[in-house]
């Protein structure tokens, strides 16, 4: 029983730094992608998200100090390589802001998932402070994919303006109906 605790125990500081290295990415792509966005709305959300994560990877680095740990150096720096190399793809793409609000709506549903693991372990570990800390960290995840997909026509039709395509009134193309 004591070693299967102590084990828990050593899983939940991998958690920790699992969530810890998606945060770490998730600043990165939102610092970069503000620029690229196009849709003022898509660019408001990724703003707003900016301080938000800031503030979880103050938790995350909080919890994993309690536990005697820290982020994974090699974790974090692999991971913010990764949101690099994404940002020049999305930057070269003509239709930029509709592909990066469906990057991020995923990437905060990876998030999400993150934290819905990191709670069960932390209170497989007996840890209710980071049970609750990642409970409430999914939380706001899932409020960011839901404003991030509210900005998913104002990023179609600039996507579409960025490609060429000439929009009529209301934003839909040639007349036709928006779904």
């Amino acid at each position: 029983q004591e070693k299967g605790a102590a084990a828990t125990g050593e899983e939940l500081v991998s958690y920790l730094r699992d969530a810890h290295a998606i945060e770490a990415q998730s600043l990165q792509l939102l610092t970069a992608a503000r620029p690229l966005a196009g849709a003022e709305s898509l660019t408001a959300a990724f703003s707003d998200h900016v301080d938000v994560t800031r503030e979880h990877l103050r938790l995350l680095e909080g919890r994993l100090q309690a536990r005697g740990s820290g982020p994974s150096r090699l974790q974090d720096y692999a991971l913010r390589a990764g949101a690099i190399n994404l940002t020049a793809f999305f930057a070269a793409q003509p239709d930029t802001p509709i592909k990066l609000a469906g990057f991020a709506f995923a990437f905060e549903h990876l998030e999400i998932a993150a934290y819905e693991l990191l709670r069960r372990i932390a209170e497989r570990a007996g840890d209710p402070t980071t049970a609750s800390i990642a409970a409430g960290i999914c939380g706001e995840e899932r409020e960011a994919a839901s404003r991030i997909a509210t900005t998913w026509n104002d990023a179609m039709d600039v996507s579409l303006e960025k490609v060429g395509v000439v929009l009529g009134a209301g934003g839909d193309p040639l007349g036709a109906g928006r779904a």
